[in-house]
């Protein structure tokens, strides 16, 4: 069986957790013996406008790349590109809803790679015109859902005040309705969460598609928790794009209301870029001893502060999917703070693997607060993360995913 797992930019150009679930889930496929292919932008504008390839990451398969779609870049490797003016985003949110040029190459890169089934996952600088080049060509199509991207063109369901949006502008309301109509066709659609699954199914998107709840997976889970915790002062932490939505602000405002009471030393870590960076920045600058920004963290440093952390902040304003960093937080025995928001709550049992919230800065203190003057319960829901971690290992995932595969080409 051969898979062409499709995504906007492929490893290691990374902008969020979707690159790095195709890329896991590609090497996966290939280790159980079949074939897989990739399929995505540079994330540039104006590179190559024919398909370029590329090996997929020191194996036999292969990753076909071509110039994105739109007014802008989707990707820098400096981080999120400033997007332009409001008229240019406009331009470039209609232009995501269909690409002759893409149906072209995607068509070609199908022609190719042969492949049973097309897995697609972000569209941005793509379109769904992937979907069209495959189903012309009797392709199966399993698409897994990362954000709100065919609902949304902010991607969050949210205004640019950080409040839900209910009664979304006629543009917004045209653009969903012309990218919902893509969907039909789709096999099986997935979502890590299966409050992202029903938001999409109730807006009307991917008739007689199968809906899946497929959850992320622990890239790393040690053998036992870290030692000496108990022994430190406590630190929370933070990891993840440092804007609000994510709930950065209030993390902030929660922190000015903890340093106002007179509670034990603690500290806390921020690693992450986004446009609240300059403001986490100045904070941290307050008190160098206490709080620390680290920037953009991967690998053995990012593994260092979750070894040193005692509970991680998930305090998502916007219905989160489901973040990757809980799983990290599990993986390293790690209680979680999240918000009652989207699919942190499947995922973080309130007073069991953590504590849940309303996205709120008060509430928010309060619950670290717990956490810092009771070491007790911080091990007791650490303890209960850290044995969940166990119920999203990759090679679990990687079966759900073969499950589905095999059920569409026998």
């Amino acid at each position: 069986m051969k898979i062409l797992m499709q995504n906007s930019v492929f490893f290691p150009n990374v902008i969020g957790g979707a690159e790095m679930s195709s890329h896991l889930l590609a090497l996966k496929i290939q280790e159980r013996g079949h074939q897989a292919d990739a399929l995505a932008t540079t994330g540039k504008r104006h590179d190559a406008s024919d398909l370029v390839t590329r090996p997929l990451d020191n194996t036999p398969g292969t990753v076909f790349e071509s110039s994105s779609n739109g007014f802008y870049d989707i990707f820098d490797t400096d981080g999120p590109p400033e997007p332009p003016g409001i008229l240019m985003r406009g331009l470039h949110h209609f232009a995501a809803v269909y690409s002759p040029r893409w149906e072209k190459l995607a068509g070609e890169a199908m022609d190719r790679s042969q492949p049973d089934i097309l897995h697609t996952n972000t569209l941005v600088g793509m379109t769904p015109a992937v979907w069209q080049a495959a189903r012309q060509r009797k392709i199966p199509i399993v698409h897994t859902l990362r954000d709100y991207h065919l609902l949304c063109p902010r991607t969050t369901l949210m205004r640019s005040d950080n409040t839900d949006c209910t009664s979304p502008p006629l543009p917004c309301t045209i653009l969903r309705r012309l990218k919902l109509a893509k969907t039909k066709g789709i096999a099986v659609v997935t979502a890590p969460s299966n409050f992202v699954l029903r938001t999409h199914v109730d807006a009307g998107g991917f008739p007689g598609a199968k809906p899946v709840r497929v959850p992320n997976a622990c890239e790393n889970i040690l053998d036992s928790i870290p030692a000496g915790r108990d022994t430190q002062p406590p630190r929370g932490i933070f990891l993840g794009q440092l804007d609000e939505h994510k709930g950065v602000g209030i993390i902030l405002k929660a922190l000015d209301e903890l340093q106002a009471e007179s509670l034990p030393d603690f500290g806390f870590d921020f690693a992450g870029v986004g446009p609240l960076a300059p403001q986490v920045e100045e904070f941290c600058a307050r008190d160098p001893h206490r709080f620390k920004y680290h920037g953009l963290v991967q690998g053995e440093i990012k593994y260092d502060l979750l070894k040193r952390a005692s509970f991680l902040l998930v305090p998502s304003l916007w219905n989160d999917n489901f973040p990757r960093t809980m799983l990290d937080a599990f993986s390293y025995g790690l209680p979680v703070i999240g918000s009652d928001r989207g699919g942190i709550p499947e995922v973080v049992g309130h007073e069991s693997e953590g504590i849940i919230i309303g996205p709120d800065a008060t509430e928010l203190a309060q619950a670290m607060k717990s956490y810092i003057t009771n070491p007790e319960l911080r091990k007791q829901h650490g303890q209960a993360a850290f044995e969940a971690a166990r119920l999203y290992t990759l090679d679990k995932q990687v079966d759900q995913f073969m499950e589905i595969y095999h059920s569409l080409v026998g």
